[in-house]
């Protein structure tokens, strides 16, 4: 049975896979302090506080690991407050340090593959200022990351500082996936007040059309980070470097990311549609004049 270790295993997105991995892979879960129940082992660590040796210990005797921990802000991001977006920058500092150290503990215990958890943020320029306008229809992993805010800079980042590790540059290549995570909860009218959807685009209305595009389900969530673990190789367009970016998002009908580094690469097909599933939920909106094309 494989052995993988998790990250950030108390979290959110945690939680919503290790019902399904734990029946398939030994999993050992790691956190700063844990408030659910699990049926794994569990170890308590401040990552962000410890050292690599500290680290080493924990994930030695792993095949992989899948890096979920973040270290969130005492303050809740406001995008519409310039100063807090702009102080966010020493903050999510701290996440890429922290994840540099994963890294390296990776490469010195001999860890096959590391799952990040990227975000959608990672390339949300274009989202923010193309996807909305109507001058794009659907972003892929081979664009360049652009983001506008230090959240999804910090995720790019995460992609890129894995290259070196990547490509062998340090004596030994590891496999690297990073999932660029869509909106993995449930939708509901209060979305309507989301405030994450830049630039006055998305307001009411269109954040429920907007959600309804980048929902990914527990049900595909789980099996994208089951098959992130269980592909036999992990191949991206390096040639030679094992490097993978993917959209992790179900197959919905107003999708505008594309499944296609994660339908070839990982043989991933997603079998929920946002559109069917929330079906009640639209036949609130559908009569509106707001509710006329897919985004925007």
């Amino acid at each position: 049975m494989k052995k993988v270790l998790i990250t950030g295993a108390n979290g959110y997105v945690a939680s919503k896979i290790i019902p399904h991995l734990e029946k398939k892979f030994d999993l050992t879960l790691v956190d700063i302090e844990f408030n659910k129940s699990f049926n794994s082992k569990t170890i308590k660590i401040n990552l962000s506080e410890s050292s690599i040796n500290d680290i080493e210990k924990i994930v030695i005797g792993h095949q992989f690991i899948i890096h979920l921990a973040y270290i969130r802000a005492d303050q809740e991001r406001d995008p519409n407050d310039t100063n807090n977006e702009i102080d966010a920058f020493d903050q999510e500092n701290k996440n890429i340090i922290m994840a540099n150290k994963i890294y390296k503990a990776a490469l010195t215990q001999n860890i096959d593959r590391v799952i990040v958890a990227s975000s959608n943020h990672a390339a949300d320029w274009y989202e923010h200022h193309e996807i909305h306008e109507k001058k794009l229809d659907v972003v892929n992993t081979n664009m360049i990351p652009y983001s506008d805010n230090f959240y999804g800079w910090s995720k790019a980042s995460y992609e890129l500082l894995s290259i070196p590790y990547a490509s062998g540059k340090f004596g030994r290549k590891i496999e690297f996936v990073h999932v660029r995570i869509g909106f993995p909860r449930e939708i509901d009218e209060s979305l309507q007040d989301n405030k994450f959807i830049s630039n006055k685009n998305g307001e009411g209305v269109k954040n429920i059309k907007r959600h309804l595009g980048a929902y990914i389900s527990q049900n595909d969530l789980s099996d994208l980070f089951d098959k992130a673990v269980s592909a036999e190789k992990i191949k991206g367009d390096l040639h030679n470097v094992p490097f993978l970016v993917v959209y992790g998002v179900s197959d919905n009908t107003r999708r505008f990311w594309s499944l296609e580094s994660a339908r070839n690469n990982l043989n991933f097909y997603p079998k929920d549609d946002s559109e069917k599933r929330f079906s009640s939920l639209i036949k609130k909106y559908e009569n509106l004049d707001e509710w006329n094309g897919r985004l925007g």
